[in-house]
């Protein structure tokens, strides 16, 4: 490699960016901003060489400056964000309290799972177990009084449902066995992730494009395209569990070192911790270490006995090779085809750069031109004509 060569950053690490704020790829990428005027095109290029020596002078005091305190912040920062790994690392391996207290899921979230896997699913053995979530009907309720799902009575009336029987005989046992796995999802996805908005955003249709995708590379390989859904789906349990906890530690950590400063009367110091912000680069590290061997902590915990989706979620935690024809190869595929889709619409990829992906990750033939038809990021819900 020559000097001053630089490598770009892999796709992984852009979407990982790209997450959380797709200007960070931009600058990764050594693009400009839209807009944007390089120094020397600026009017305070031409300002800036008119500039005395005296001025120089102080501009450059200023900089060593600002660079000192920089580092002391860096400090600051690095010292709050180690007592963070340590809680963080504690807290993960109690995976009873991830699920029911950071993610706010049932213990009998596998139960509900398991029911719906089987072919014999019915409303009558879905109900009881739904029944136990007040959430889960909340969601239902709203999503079948929507155009989409929405009846009338034989006087043309529309037919408010109400019920939870009612919704879940509307909307129908296929379109539960795609819906279910969402609404678990959506209530584990972070709430506040200040001041890193976009995460929930960008994380619910990338979520959504490696379910289905992943649902369609099932059918085309021979395997159980619902266990492939389900699987990508919660897949991202893991990632919901370490940005929930990141952000929730991150305050917890910062008031309590505040408290000690005052308490000891470091003022340089309580400025410093003011002024760290939650960072990008540790919460990027945090998920790359430890959202799929979260994943597949969780799926374990759910004891699923018909739905086989905990091996292949450990076999990829663990980057065991994926073989063809598994579930965790399908999970692979799906995530690097919905990473490179999602990088593609806003111009952060070049497809130099993706065919030897697409090459590695062996798609089944025509997948690929297949998939291209396909709106990845939109639930497939179909209208449920039984029972009308």
């Amino acid at each position: 490699m020559t000097m001053g060569a630089t490598t770009p950053p892999t796709i992984d690490d852009r979407f990982e960016n790209m997450i959380i704020s797709p200007e960070r790829v931009l600058e990764m990428l050594g693009r400009r901003k839209v807009g944007e005027v390089s120094f020397e095109q600026s009017e305070q290029g031409d300002a800036r060489r008119l500039l005395l020596h005296v001025e120089k002078v102080a501009i450059e005091n200023k900089r060593l400056q600002e660079k000192t305190e920089a580092s002391y912040l860096e400090s600051v920062s690095h010292h709050l964000h180690e007592i963070l790994l340590g809680e963080l690392t504690e807290q993960l391996s109690y995976t009873d309290e991830l699920v029911q207290n950071v993610l706010n899921l049932p213990e009998n979230i596998g139960e509900l799972l398991d029911a719906l896997s089987v072919k014999a699913c019915s409303v009558s053995k879905l109900e009881p177990i739904a029944a136990t979530m007040p959430w889960l009907y909340d969601e239902l309720i709203v999503v079948v009084n929507t155009p989409q799902f929405r009846r009338k009575d034989s006087r043309g009336r529309i037919i408010v449902v109400e019920t939870l029987r009612t919704a879940l005989s509307f909307l129908g046992i296929e379109n539960l066995r795609t819906l279910i796995p969402s609404l678990i999802l959506k209530r584990a996805m972070p709430q506040i992730t200040d001041p890193y908005p976009l995460i929930k955003q960008k994380l619910t249709p990338y979520t959504t494009g490696v379910a289905i995708t992943a649902k369609r590379l099932a059918a085309l390989t021979g395997l159980n395209k619902n266990q492939a859904y389900t699987l990508a789906m919660l897949s991202n349990l893991g990632r919901c569990v370490v940005t929930r906890l990141y952000f929730k530690l991150f305050d917890k950590i910062q008031l309590h070192l505040l408290q000690e400063c005052q308490k000891d009367k470091e003022q340089k110091r309580h400025e410093a911790l003011l002024k760290v912000a939650p960072s990008a680069n540790h919460l990027i590290a945090l998920q790359q270490e430890f959202a799929d061997a979260v994943s597949a902590d969780i799926l374990e915990w759910m004891h699923l006995m018909r739905l086989p989706i905990a091996e292949p979620m450990r076999a990829c935690a663990d980057k065991v090779p994926a073989q063809p024809k598994t579930l965790s190869k399908v999970l692979h595929q799906a995530r690097t085809y919905t990473q490179i889709r999602m990088l593609h619409q806003l111009k952060l990829v070049e497809m130099k750069e993706v065919k030897p992906l697409f090459m590695e990750q062996r798609y089944p033939a025509g997948a690929l031109e297949k998939l291209k038809t396909i709106d990845i990021f939109t639930l497939p819900l179909v209208k449920n004509e039984e029972n009308h």
